[in-house]
């Protein structure tokens, strides 16, 4: 079966969905299918371009030319709609395909695809990382229930329409992609998985590193890794942090977003608090980055929930350490933190119950016996291979009577 990706990232950039998707790929090669995957040449942070054309892992990678202006407002917009642009014009130079599997990053990348592939699309199936246009109304980007959005949840419901999958991450966000998908579409639900490495990184490089940043062996450490964009809280944690001062443990934050700033002037104006800030840092090395924390921060903002997934918690249980999660009841992460004993779970603006779950997290003990709930859970829920063959073959029953001796 040949089959074409299409994502604005992918590897060797350091975008989370990137990673996701050549992970799928990688097991779709395993498989036996033919892969292409068509992504922009520049890189998700605007500073790096990459080769036009590649191979990654045996997958054939077509990179388009795009701006790379970065993620900040207008600048990110303009990259979306470049890499709108170039599919438009390129895309029509690869295939033909079986299907093509679209991501969401730009936003209703699946629609402009199918139209610039036409006949060479064979059908279409689309992986829902963030959900549109409901994204843009959480942001305030267009208000719930106005023309606006009402005419982007029309061009959902064209985007989807006719397709032969859609996939989202959870059972929360199936509910909330539902009312965007009819007529004969499969809709299923698949866990993401954490993106740091099949094997536990090395103990010495993980002390190593503790040592470089300061973490005497002794310290707790709650590390948050990631994104720190509009879906998710951070007050709860910078209040926490202010509450126990230079008593409390370590509060890490390493990465960016439109809230790092806030990060970083809360750090600034409250010396006693225990808030570092920390960059990005590679797909190498990120397995001991996130191994060198003893407790992992995830949040997720009310009415975002069903919206996004933040794959926090999959990182942190694949390499068994529990997780602090704040944020509504209804979501995947408080299921999922409650269903395995992994971490605690704390609901928004609950500064005093996220005390409680910080004392209680300051006992190695205590630690050590949510790590192993979580590490049994990541491995029965969120197995990088179980979960990638499951969307494979969800795929390859969504593509029926093949031409004989084709697979």
């Amino acid at each position: 079966m040949r089959l074409l990706l299409v994502n604005q990232f992918y590897p060797p950039d350091m975008a989370p969905t990137g990673q996701y998707l050549h992970d799928l790929a990688r097991c779709l090669l395993a498989r036996g299918h033919e892969v292409t995957v068509l992504c922009s040449r520049r890189s998700y942070d605007g500073g790096g371009e990459y080769r036009a054309d590649d191979v990654c892992d045996g997958v054939r990678v077509r990179r388009l030319p795009a701006f790379g202006f970065g993620r900040r407002g207008s600048a990110r917009a303009a990259d979306y709609l470049s890499f709108h642009v170039a599919l438009r014009l390129q895309a029509a130079r690869v295939g033909p395909f079986d299907l093509t599997l679209s991501l969401t990053t730009p936003p209703f990348v699946g629609w402009t695809v199918s139209r610039a592939l036409r006949r060479g699309a064979g059908g279409t199936a689309h992986w829902v990382m963030d959900l549109y246009p409901d994204v843009l109304a959480a942001h305030g980007a267009v208000r719930p229930g106005g023309v606006a959005y009402r005419a982007l949840q029309a061009f959902a419901r064209r985007q989807f329409a006719g397709a032969r999958l859609v996939l989202a991450l959870g059972p929360h966000m199936r509910e909330r992609v539902s009312p965007y998908v009819s007529g004969e579409t499969r809709l299923e639900w698949v866990p993401l998985w954490g993106t740091a490495g099949a094997v536990a990184p090395d103990a010495a490089r993980v002390r190593a590193l503790r040592e470089q940043r300061g973490w005497a062996n002794d310290a707790c450490v709650l590390l948050y890794s990631g994104n720190m964009g509009l879906g998710h809280r951070l007050e709860e944690f910078l209040a926490a942090a202010g509450r126990l001062g230079a008593d409390g443990p370590v509060w890490a934050f390493a990465g960016g977003g439109r809230r790092l700033d806030e990060v970083k002037s809360y750090a600034a104006a409250h010396g006693t608090a225990r808030v570092e800030v920390l960059p990005y840092v590679s797909q190498a090395e990120l397995a001991v980055s996130l191994a060198a924390a003893d407790v992992h921060l995830l949040s997720l903002r009310g009415g975002w929930e069903g919206l996004i997934v933040p794959s926090k918690l999959q990182a942190a249980f694949a390499l068994g350490r529990p997780a602090i999660f704040v944020g509504p009841r209804e979501s995947e992460p408080f299921d999922w933190i409650a269903a395995s004993g992994g971490g605690w779970a704390v609901a928004e603006g609950d500064v005093d119950g996220l005390l409680r779950a910080v004392a209680q997290a300051a006992d190695p003990e205590e630690r050590a016996r949510r790590g192993e709930a979580a590490l049994r859970f990541a491995g029965g829920h969120f197995h990088r291979d179980r979960n990638a063959s499951r969307i494979a073959e969800l795929i390859e029953d969504r593509v029926p009577h093949l031409p004989q001796g084709q697979t």
